[in-house]
């Protein structure tokens, strides 16, 4: 494909020409933000193949796959293990420092938020809970995780544990909801203060499956340990979120002293 048919290829729908001097795949990938910001690709569709892009372009697969690449690395598509790549819905916005739910104030902000519980058991306190919660090794913990989808996009795994002593019978209650409202409302436990820690790490196998990630994905994780007003931890969290799907924010207050 000469230089001319090339340029006529990577026009985007908007009119916007991408310049034909940058290197072959900036070429495609700015041609395909393109296409995703005028709307012509939507939330969720797919793109083409590696080999499809290749013959299009008159580029090697090597040079498509960097550039689909480069797409998933900066978030504007993502992966679904043997399925392809989709363009990235809107993030979700999450307000780590606000202490109110996350899926009571995502309710509220009308997002279309589905729970599936995976898993609930009874367990007991290994060396990680016995730090976390101040528990005695061996004390009975409750534990369940579950996966979190937007508009029935899988968007992040949680798994939760929290004090059996202080939160009997909280298995029986419905966990397709708000977990840190329903400690609030059934056992009186209301959160004051949390420790929040945020890091990027690869996907363990279970994630992988529960989110249809490629092999080898990484993500965003965050662990959270919520207390009382009285400073005693009562529940500790671990989310695993998909790279693409949330923006983290977080407000900032800065303390002085008198003699500052």
């Amino acid at each position: 494909m000469d230089a001319a048919i090339l340029e006529h290829s990577l026009k985007g729908g908007d009119g916007h020409q991408v310049p034909i001097d940058l290197p072959r795949f900036q070429q495609v990938v700015q041609y395909f933000k393109s296409q995703i910001a005028n709307g012509s690709l939507t939330e969720h569709a797919p793109l083409p193949s590696e080999r499809r892009i290749a013959e299009d372009y008159d580029i090697s697969r090597m040079t498509a796959r960097r550039a689909l690449d480069a797409l998933e690395a900066e978030g504007f598509v993502y992966s679904e293990d043997r399925r392809g790549r989709f363009v990235t819905p809107k993030r979700v916005s999450y307000d780590v420092s606000n202490m109110v739910s996350f899926v009571a104030e995502a309710n509220s902000r009308g997002l279309a938020l589905e729970i599936e519980v995976v898993r609930a058991m009874k367990s007991q306190a290994d060396a990680i809970l016995v730090e976390k919660l101040g528990l005695e090794p061996g004390a009975e913990v409750y534990a369940y995780t579950r996966l979190f989808r937007n508009n029935g996009h899988a968007i992040f795994v949680e798994t939760e544990y929290v004090n059996a002593q202080r939160c009997p019978g909280f298995l029986e209650h419905d966990l397709h909801q708000s977990t840190t409202r329903l400690l609030e409302a059934r056992y009186d436990l209301s959160a004051s203060t949390g420790d929040i820690a945020i890091l990027m790490r690869a996907a363990t196998a279970e994630e992988t499956s529960l989110l249809s990630l490629a092999r080898n994905s990484a993500g965003i994780e965050l662990t959270q340990i919520i207390r009382d007003a009285s400073g005693r931890a009562f529940c500790f969290g671990r989310q695993f979120w998909r790279g693409e799907a949330a923006r983290f924010s977080a407000r900032a207050i800065v303390e002085r002293s008198v003699n500052d």
